[in-house]
């Protein structure tokens, strides 16, 4: 008996080819690992090493999308946007790094219209 993510998987191949799924699973990579992107930025730039320490910036924002080769991410409070900000381009060059197949060219922020999670 086939499993029904098989079968799902299986139907979005022949709809939408090959290569979907691949991209569908470095998207979902790319979403899932924005507080690893975050958390390896700040303790970059305060030169510390703390293992499972998250920063703050990082459990208040999240990727909202990635339209275009922009990354958008959210934060649930104009001042962790402007925090966030300070560090843009570390942040960017960080997730280019992890995904270099994704051709993400510019981060933008925003502040959350909704809740975080």
């Amino acid at each position: 008996m086939r499993k029904a993510g098989d079968i799902i998987s299986g139907m979005f191949r022949e709809k939408f080819g090959d290569g979907f799924m691949e991209t569908a699973r470095s998207a979902s990579g790319l979403f899932s690992s924005w507080a690893q992107v975050v958390t390896e930025v700040w303790h970059r730039a305060e030169r510390t090493a703390k293992t499972g320490d998250v920063p703050a910036a990082a459990v208040h924002s999240r990727i909202r999308e990635l339209e275009r080769g922009v990354l958008l991410v959210e934060a649930d409070h104009p001042g962790w946007v402007q925090v966030l900000q300070t560090r843009q381009e570390e942040i960017l060059s960080a997730v280019q790094r992890r995904n270099p197949d994704m051709d993400i060219r510019a981060i933008a922020f925003r502040l959350s219209r909704e809740p975080l999670d």
